[in-house]
């Protein structure tokens, strides 16, 4: 939480108070000594009231692109690429003795409160016990680190300059005074690169003072905007303080932390329209032959220019916004329509497809659930895009040129492709399966005139797939005017942050309490401990071998001083052992503990069985298919598996058959410490499987092959078959159901739970057998044929129930009375079909046919003029009933009745 009150300047502690402060002291907070030797000095916007720094003595101005237009791009402009540009940047800063490293992945494994990578510090950031640290392999260095933000989407394609995904080149130097640098060597190398490498004029450059906060306010400080020719190139950020418990102070090691568009140095520096231009331009060449889109840049650039100063993410109506500019610009509606609109779409689609690229190479999946649905959203701005403005192309040649144009910097995106193009053939199917009944529910939105509200936008597109593009696409088309809402993006994109759920544990005070020494990862069994804490059934020890349910696995069972245990909990490192009654112990009495060990063999078999499972999983279905969760009990375990289609029959039996193979062939297991910054460069991220570990020292599991050949390597806290790998036998997945989108649960057995399945499920078969007079080998054939015979009398039944609802119907029907009501002992669905035959004979009627039990239907005929629903509500007394539970419509309304 934001504290009330700064004890530092006495001011409510935000941004803008940070701000006021540190302007107040600008010697110690921004001058540096290049701006003294190059004749910078400060002044105050005339247009914002921001201080800046500049080399231009005329300059009244800060240099934001809310005041000052593009001034860099040019008639001709250069082309300079990506990878051009990166090369001579790189080697600036590595010859400024910074290490050059390669990007993090954009899901962000090692942040369990974060889907995505959305700045480059993300990726040395490591939380534990709710305090933020750094773990790096260099210092200085610099990182090319692709990053994903969501919260622009409106804009992309647009302005000219927004992205859902930019690479951030960080240049970082962490641990001042005793290691990096500080302000004055930053801006030195800022200016330097901008100069030099850029190709930015000294008196175009301002900088202007700014802060930087964590949301939380957890670490601060000033921060350096850099501005030329109205764009902002980078940013300077000097995280100088930390607040917690009150207390404000220095951090002892400061970070600095530069964060550089990449993307716009590039526009920059080429001097394009856009910096869709600069970067992506063959991939626009190509998206422009194929789909006959005939652009004009130049046409563009004066519209770009204009919207360049609005975020049209907080705008009430974008395509309002758009005409006007384009009015002011001089363009012409037909202009806009027919030439602007599908090269912004031309944009947004190079744009989301090397977003999506990124994201699916890195193990993300399109879905409803998580960052995914972010993704769908992208992804299906593609295809209403592409349906709007018959943009025809080769998807899988798209993402060929967009991989080849950063092939160098990031060579791993071309084995992303053949697994995303498989994805969006499914997601497409998935898109025009709902496209009908979507254009019907926009449909009905425009006859009734409805306003479409940021929830109902919201529930649109969760519901029925509707993307504020296909709203436009399909009013436009029929030539109405319907008004989206407000930040229509913002309704429905989900935010960085992800949201954990808590699990609430014993109401136990455990602080002052010493940590317990865990005998468990030593497989001890039996101890004598020294009672810490004893309140009525909880009982808190010195040491336990008692593992504590963790991480999915279930806690071990057994007993203290003969006293059985029940549940196992830890809370901050204190083991809580609940008992099955309260106890008698006393503090500092020493008590013995005896672990139920064919429990614990069980859950060990389960947890290993479970690693082995999720490595086959990836070796099967691809690196995409991370453990989102997993449960490892006695009877049997599960994990959940990420995976962009129900899991096939084969694709189960290939997965079972792969975890078989790894236990016949011989495994390995090891488990030990391993800081995690080693582990990570060891194993990389995929030892996150299910969420990021919040230790600096994670128990790593390593699965080997009798080759010595990895299997799989995970931060796991649980207990495993380490030397004693066979207890786990043979694994036998016993069902699989979707549990969510993007996600299947497969449930299995090993160990001594297989044999008790077998043996339960042998029984099981024994019975049926028994019941149908067969034996168990002939089972198969004799459940056919009774199989067979059942369907004969269902529709035997089916006919015979027919025929009772006809001659029912017609006895009714040729009454005199238009209101038929009726208490008939038959089902729901026999009601329906006679008052279905009612109403067909004689149209007029309404029928109300009910049962002892309260079911209940109304149907009124096409001539009866009757509302059925309100028919049946209005002669509920007329049932004998008193309460109506269901709905319906004027034509049918059937639920349940109550007394």
């Amino acid at each position: 939480m934001v504290p009330a009150k700064d004890p530092v300047s006495g001011n409510m502690l935000t941004k803008e108070s940070l701000r006021e402060e540190f302007s107040k002291k600008p010697d110690m907070y921004y001058n540096t000594s290049l701006f003294e030797s190059e004749g910078f000095t400060r002044k105050q916007c005339s247009a914002c009231g921001k201080f800046f720094w500049t080399a231009d003595e005329s300059r009244e101005y800060c240099g934001d692109s809310d005041h000052e237009g593009y001034s860099f791009i040019r008639d001709k402009p250069e082309h300079v690429g990506l990878e051009r540009f990166w090369s001579s940047f790189s080697k600036f800063f590595e010859k400024e003795g910074h290490s050059i490293i390669d990007r993090y992945p954009v899901v962000s494994r090692w942040r369990p409160d974060l889907y995505f990578t959305i700045a480059s510090i993300q990726d040395f950031q490591r939380i534990e016990k709710g305090n933020m640290g750094f773990e790096y392999s260099a210092n200085p260095l610099l990182v090319p680190q692709m990053c994903l933000r969501f919260n622009d989407i409106p804009n992309v394609g647009v302005t000219g300059r927004h992205f859902t995904s930019f690479i951030m080149a960080g240049q970082t130097a962490f641990d001042y005074p005793n290691n990096g640098y500080w302000r004055d060597r930053t801006i030195e190398l800022n200016y330097n690169a901008l100069t030099k490498i850029v190709g930015a004029k000294k008196e175009s450059i301002t900088y202007i003072e700014d802060v930087w906060a964590m949301g939380d306010f957890s670490e601060f400080g000033p921060s350096l905007e850099a501005f030329s020719g109205g764009l902002e190139l980078v940013n300077n950020v000097f995280t100088q303080f930390e607040y917690s418990n009150g207390v404000r102070k220095e951090l002892k090691g400061k970070v600095v932390d530069v964060g550089w568009g990449l993307e716009r140095l590039v526009w920059f520096n080429s001097g394009t329209q856009t910096a869709y231009d600069a970067v992506f331009s063959e991939a626009l060449k190509y998206i422009h032959q194929e789909s006959g889109i005939k652009p004009d840049t130049k046409l563009y650039a004066k519209l770009a220019s204009q919207l360049g100063r609005t975020d049209l993410s907080e705008t009430k109506s974008q395509y309002d916004i758009e005409l006007r500019a384009a009015e002011s610009a001089g363009i012409s509606i037909a202009d806009y329509n027919n030439v602007i609109r599908p090269m912004q779409a031309s944009y947004a689609i190079a744009d989301h497809a090397r977003t999506l690229l990124f994201a699916i190479t890195d193990g993300a999946l399109p879905s409803n659930v998580g960052g995914g649905y972010n993704l769908r959203i992208i992804l299906r701005r593609i295809f209403d895009f592409q349906s709007k403005y018959k943009i025809k192309m080769d998807m899988g040649e798209l993402l060929k040129i967009i991989s080849e144009s950063m092939a160098h910097m990031y060579p791993e995106l071309g084995s992303g492709i053949s697994e995303m193009l498989d994805i969006i053939e499914i997601e497409r199917k998935r898109y025009e399966q709902t496209l009908n009944s979507a254009i019907r529910t926009i449909d009905t939105i425009i006859a009734k005139h409805e306003d479409i509200t940021p929830e109902k936008m919201r529930v649109l597109y969760e519901s029925n797939g509707i993307t504020p593009e296909l709203i436009s696409s399909v009013a436009e088309s029929k030539g109405a005017k319907l008004r989206i809402p407000d930040n229509s993006y913002s309704s429905i994109i989900k935010g960085d942050f992800a949201k954990k759920e808590k699990k609430g544990k014993a109401g136990i005070d455990t602080s002052g309490i010493k940590e317990t020494v865990k005998l468990f990862y030593d497989f001890k069994t039996e101890s004598d401990s020294k009672v810490l804490l004893s309140e009525s059934n909880i009982v808190v020890l010195d040491k336990t071998p008692f593992y504590a349910e963790s991480g999915g696995q279930e806690a071990d069972h057994g007993t203290i001083d003969g006293i059985k245990v029940i549940d196992v909990q830890s809370i901050n490192n204190v083991i809580l052992h609940m008992l099955e009654k309260p106890s008698k112990f006393k503090v500092g009495s020493i008590v013995h503990c005896s672990v139920n060990e064919d429990r614990r063999n069980q859950l060990i078999a389960h947890h290993t069985a479970t690693h082995l499972m999720s490595a086959a999983a990836r070796q099967v279905l691809g690196k995409h298919a991370w453990q989102e969760g997993a449960h490892k009990g006695i009877s049997k375990a599960h994990i959940d598996v990420a995976h962009y289609e129900r899991l096939s029959d084969g694709q189960i039996n290939a997965i079972e058959k792969t975890a078989n193979s790894y236990l016949q062939n011989g495994i390995k297991v090891i488990m030990h410490e391993m800081p995690r910054k080693d582990a990570e460069s060891k194993f990389g991220f995929s030892i996150y499987q299910g969420h990021g570990i919040p230790v600096s020292m994670p128990r790593i599991v390593e699965i080997y092959d009798m080759k010595g050949n990895l299997i799989d390597a995970e931060a796991c806290g649980g207990i495993h078959a380490m030397g004693r790998e066979s207890i786990i036998g043979t694994i036998k997945v016993i069902g699989s159901q979707r549990i969510h989108d993007g996600i299947d649960r497969l449930e299995y057995v090993a160990g001594h739970a297989l044999y008790l399945y077998t043996n339960t499920l042998d029984e099981r078969i024994r019975k049926a057998s028994a019941i149908l007079g067969t034996d168990p080998e002939k089972l198969v054939d004799t459940v056919q044929q009774v199989s067979d015979k059942f369907k004969d009398y269902k529709k035997e039944f089916e006919a015979s129930n027919a025929q009772t609802a006809s001659s029912l119907a017609k006895e009714l029907s040729e009454l005199k009375e238009q209101k038929v009501i009726r208490k008939m002992d038959y089902g729901i669905s026999m009601l329906r079909d006679i008052a279905t035959n009612i109403v067909e004979s004689a149209p007029d009627k309404v029928a109300l046919l009910y049962n002892s039990t309260g079911n209940v239907v109304c149907i009124s005929g096409k001539d009866s003029g009757t509302d059925a629903l309100k028919f049946l509500n209005e002669n509920i007394n007329a049932t004998h009933f008193k309460e109506f539970k269901g709905g319906g419509s004027k034509r049918i309304a059937q639920g349940m009745l109550k007394k």
